[in-house]
């Protein structure tokens, strides 16, 4: 007899900004990996960068921390807000 258990495992989106430290350089993956160590314990999974025109050196990173708690983070990304007006 065999039992089936679901769980649900729901990542938590974190964003980060981050600057350029030589302002004509974009941002390397290693520096991507420093700032993320110096926030969370844990391992780095995969860091893939998202640039875009608006946004050149965005990085999404996939990490797992110490705990076994995955984290999605968003590094040197710009978020657009939407700012609503009330009448």
């Amino acid at each position: 007899m065999s039992s089936l258990t679901t769980f649900s495992a729901q990542a938590e989106i974190i964003s980060i900004p981050l600057k350029r430290t030589i302002p004509t350089q974009p941002i390397t993956q290693l520096e991507v990996i420093a700032m993320v160590k110096t926030i969370l314990n844990g391992r780095v999974l995969s860091i893939k960068k998202q640039s875009s025109y608006t946004n050149p050196d965005c990085h999404h990173v996939k990490f797992l921390e110490d705990q076994g708690e995955f984290q999605m983070i968003k590094l040197g990304c710009y978020v657009e807000t939407i700012a609503q007006t009330e009448k």
